[in-house]
């Protein structure tokens, strides 16, 4: 039985787009065979990897509007045991559609479900708010993974997220377990970086994984190739990071 794990935060340019694609193609190279799904409109799962919205048929918004089979929607990259369904959103009426569809709850639970028998991890890129999309994915999920840059704004507002992601999980998917706060775009040469990860690990303790994803480079430059950074360089810092992070996720 796989692992549905949503990668979520209310922050915008915090690595959640990055960590789920990275942390999957981690999961890949480990022989897990993964399917990453893009619930942000802004499609940038698909984009990373150089498909337009026109060059893919079918996408997420035909799986919620047009109840479509999953399986028609999953585009294969050419990566071996690494598939993904991009968001496929064209225009802004796609986008309200997306969200308004979006409303049942329960709905991508439902379409997940019989592909956990498939794949080994499921990994949802939720946008960056607690809107119908991002409460679809934590519904559907096992886990959640909660992206944090090293920045006061991040720390202020991530007790309150927490809160939020317990209040969705007690009213609606009770099993959702917190699996951890990853703490990105981490410049160990700042002290302000320093001060605040040892801040969130005093004030979230165990939640807070002990690994790292550094501000790296070829992470940033990774997308420009359309290819993951493990893939670029895997002896870089930060594909290093996400090995890691995969690693210990299989151990867990």
């Amino acid at each position: 039985m796989g692992k549905i794990i949503a990668v979520a935060s209310q922050k915008g340019g915090v690595g959640k787009t990055t960590t789920t694609i990275n942390l999957g193609v981690s999961l890949a190279i480990f022989n897990k065979k993964v399917l990453i799904i893009d619930l942000d409109p802004q499609g940038s799962i698909a984009e990373t990897f150089h498909l337009g919205p026109y060059e893919i048929e079918y996408g997420l918004f035909e799986v919620f509007k047009d109840k479509i089979p999953l399986a028609d929607a999953i585009v294969d990259i050419g990566l071996e045991n690494y598939e993904i369904v991009a968001s496929n959103i064209q225009n802004e009426e796609d986008e309200v559609e997306l969200y308004t569809f979006a409303f049942n709850l329960k709905l991508l639970r439902d379409v997940l479900k019989p592909y956990k028998e498939i794949y080994d991890y499921i990994l949802l890129d939720c946008p960056p708010n607690l809107g119908t999309l991002t409460m679809n994915g934590l519904v559907a999920s096992d886990s959640v993974i909660i992206p944090v840059q090293c920045e006061y704004y991040s720390l202020k507002s991530l007790g309150k997220f927490l809160q939020s992601i317990r209040n969705i999980a007690r009213k609606y998917n009770p099993a959702l377990k917190i699996e951890g706060i990853l703490i990105t775009l981490f410049d160990k040469r700042l002290k302000k970086s320093k001060e605040i990860a040892e801040e969130l690990k005093r004030s979230f303790k165990n939640l807070v994984f002990d690994i790292k994803i550094p501000r790296n480079a070829r992470v940033a430059e990774a997308p420009a190739h359309g290819k993951p950074v493990a893939l670029l360089d895997i002896n870089s810092p930060g594909a290093i990071a996400y090995l890691e992070l995969a690693e210990y996720l299989i151990g867990k």
